[in-house]
C-alpha cells in the first residue's frame, strides 16, 4: 500500500470529521430532548392536576358564601392557574369579581428583550386570536347565580412555542458551529505545513533545494503529493544544474585552452623572429660601426625588439599564467600570489592604486588545484579591468583569504578561499545589475566562471551610504574547486588536439 492511500485525501478527511460532528450534535439533541420531555411531562400533569382541583372548587362554589368562594378560587389561581386559560368570574349584574392574569401571562414579566419582539412580530403575522370561550352559571346561596367563563390564553400558547423554536434555533446553531469549528480544525491541521512548503518553493526560486527535501510529511494526500512532486522537481533542476556546471567548465576550459594555444603560436611564432630580428640588428650595428646617421637608428631597432618580446612575455603571461605546471595539475599558493601581485601592480602606471592582501589561516597550506588557481586569476583580471574602466575607481583592494580544510571540508568540498575585490568607484545600482548580467564577458563571463566551479558571486557596496558607494564582488570556492573528470562531459576540442598532430613549429 502506498503512503498516498494511507492517507485519507481532504475531502474525505472533512466529510468523516462532519459526520462525526452530525452524530455527536444528534446525540446532544436526543439527550436534551429527553430531559425537555421529562420537563413537559411533568408541566402537562401539572397543568391537568391544577385543573381537576379547580373544578372541584368550583363544584362545592354552591355552598360556600361569596367571600369565601372568591378566596377559595384566588388561593387555587395562585397554587397554579389552569394552563393556557384564563379564568373570569362575573355576578349576576355582568360585574367582574375575579379577573386573574391568562394561565401564562403571569411568566410576561420575565420575557426577555428578544422574547417581547419575537412575540409582538408573531401577532402581527399570524390571524388575530378568536374569542372562543367556556362559560356557565354557578347558583349562589344568597340568591342570583355567578358566571364562570374559561378563555383560551394564545399569548401563553404562543410563548411556549417561541420557546420551542428557540431551543430548536440553538440546536441548529449549536450543530452548525460545531460542524465549521472542525472543518476549520481539519483545514488548519492540514494546511498548517503549507508555510513551510510555500517557503522552500521560494527557496527553489532561489536555486536552493535544501528546504524542500527537508519538509516533514505531509497529513493529507493532496499535500503530499505536491510535496513529492517538489522533490522530484528539485533533484531534477540539481541533475540539470551540475550539468550546466560541468557545460560552462567545460566552455571555460576550452577558452583558456584557446588562450594557451594562442600564446604557444606567440612563443613559437613572434618569439624565434624577434629574436633572429634582434640578431640581425647587433650584426648590423657591428657592421656600421660608429657611423653617427645609422648607429641610433639601429640602435632603436634593437631596443623596439627587446620592447616587444618583453610585451609578449607579459601577454604569455597573461594568457597563460600557469605555464609549465599543466601536467602537475596543482599550482602553490606562493606561485598564485606572486602572480597577482603582478597582475596588480600592472595597473599602478596606469594611476589606479591597487592592493593585494592574502591572508592564510595556517602556515603550511595544499596546492590549489590549476582549475581554481585560474579562477581567482582570470576573475581578479576581470575585476580590476571592470574597476578601471566602468567604475571610476581610483583604489581597489583584491583580498584571498585562504583557510586550511579540514578532513570533512575537504571530501564535501566545503568553503575554504574567499576572494573579493573591492573598489571607491561610483557603484553598481540594483535596477543595473540585471542590465550589466547581460551585456558583454565582463560581469557575466565572471559570474559564469565563479558559478562553473560551484561557487556564487555576491555583489554589494564596499561603502554603503557614501557618495561613491563602490562595488565589493565577492565569492567562497572549495579547495576541491570542480567536480571529478569523470563526472563532467567530454572536451571534444581536447580530444579531436590529442587525436591530431598540431604544427609545433
Amino acid at each position: 500500500m502506498t503512503e498516498r492511500a494511507l492517507r485519507p485525501a481532504l475531502p474525505r478527511q472533512i466529510l468523516v470529521r462532519s459526520l462525526w460532528a452530525a452524530m455527536a450534535v444528534l446525540l446532544l439533541a436526543l439527550t436534551l430532548g429527553l430531559l425537555r420531555m421529562n420537563d413537559d411531562i411533568e408541566e402537562e400533569v401539572d397543568a391537568a392536576l391544577n385543573m381537576a382541583a379547580l373544578m372541584s372548587d368550583l363544584s362545592v362554589l354552591p355552598r360556600q358564601d361569596d367571600e369565601a368562594a372568591l378566596r377559595t378560587l384566588r388561593e387555587r389561581l395562585e397554587a397554579g392557574a389552569p394552563r393556557h386559560l384564563a379564568l373570569q368570574v362575573l355576578d349576576v349584574h355582568g360585574r367582574v369579581l375575579l379577573q386573574p392574569a391568562a394561565g401564562g401571562d403571569d411568566h410576561a414579566a420575565a420575557d426577555g428583550p428578544a422574547m417581547r419582539a419575537l412575540m409582538q412580530a408573531h401577532r402581527l403575522l399570524a390571524d388575530p386570536p378568536d374569542a372562543r370561550t367556556v362559560a356557565w352559571t354557578v347558583a349562589r346561596p344568597q340568591g342570583g347565580a355567578w358566571t364562570v367563563r374559561l378563555s383560551a390564553s394564545h399569548d401563553s400558547e404562543r410563548r411556549e412555542a417561541l420557546g420551542s423554536l428557540l431551543d430548536l434555533l440553538l440546536m441548529l446553531c449549536l450543530c452548525v458551529g460545531l460542524l465549521l469549528g472542525l472543518m476549520g480544525l481539519t483545514l488548519r491541521r492540514a494546511f498548517a505545513p503549507w508555510g513551510a512548503l510555500l517557503g522552500a518553493i521560494s527557496r527553489i526560486e532561489d536555486g536552493d533545494g535544501g528546504p524542500v527535501r527537508r519538509l516533514p510529511a505531509m497529513p493529507i494526500g493532496e499535500l503530499q503529493a505536491l510535496q513529492t512532486a517538489l522533490r522530484h522537481l528539485v533533484d531534477a533542476l540539481d541533475e540539470a544544474q551540475s550539468r550546466r556546471r560541468a557545460l560552462s567548465h567545460q566552455l571555460q576550459s576550452l577558452q583558456d585552452d584557446e588562450r594557451a594555444r594562442l600564446a604557444r603560436e606567440l612563443h613559437d611564432e613572434f618569439g624565434q623572429q624577434l629574436t633572429a630580428l634582434r640578431v640581425d640588428c647587433a650584426w648590423l650595428a657591428r657592421r656600421i660601426g660608429d657611423d653617427a646617421e645609422l648607429a641610433p637608428v639601429v640602435g632603436a631597432m634593437g631596443a623596439t625588439c627587446a620592447r616587444i618580446q618583453q610585451d609578449i612575455r607579459a601577454l604569455l603571461v597573461r594568457l597563460r599564467p600557469f605555464a609549465g605546471l599543466e601536467a602537475d595539475g596543482r599550482v602553490p599558493v606562493a606561485e598564485l600570489q606572486r602572480l597577482l601581485q603582478a597582475l596588480v601592480e600592472a595597473w599602478q602606471p596606469q594611476g589606479l592604486v591597487c592592493r593585494l592582501h592574502v591572508e592564510s589561516g595556517s602556515p603550511t597550506l595544499p596546492e590549489l588545484p590549476q582549475d581554481l588557481a585560474l579562477t581567482l586569476y582570470r576573475i581578479s583580471q576581470e575585476a580590476l579591468t571592470n574597476a578601471a574602466r566602468h567604475a571610476n575607481a581610483t583604489q581597489v583592494d583584491v583580498q584571498l583569504r585562504l583557510q586550511a580544510p579540514t578532513t570533512a571540508a575537504t571530501e564535501t568540498g566545503g568553503g575554504g578561499v574567499q576572494w573579493s575585490v573591492s573598489d571607491d568607484g561610483r557603484g553598481l545600482p540594483a535596477d543595473e545589475v540585471r542590465q550589466a548580467m547581460g551585456r558583454g564577458s565582463g560581469l557575466a563571463g565572471l559570474r559564469e566562471r565563479v558559478w562553473a566551479l560551484g561557487a556564487d558571486l555576491r555583489l554589494e557596496p564596499a561603502r554603503p551610504g557614501a557618495a561613491q558607494p563602490g562595488l565589493r564582488l565577492a565569492a567562497v570556492f572549495g579547495w576541491r574547486g570542480v567536480a571529478a573528470e569523470s563526472d563532467a562531459p567530454v572536451c571534444l576540442d581536447r580530444a579531436a588536439e590529442a587525436a591530431s598532430p598540431r604544427d609545433d613549429r
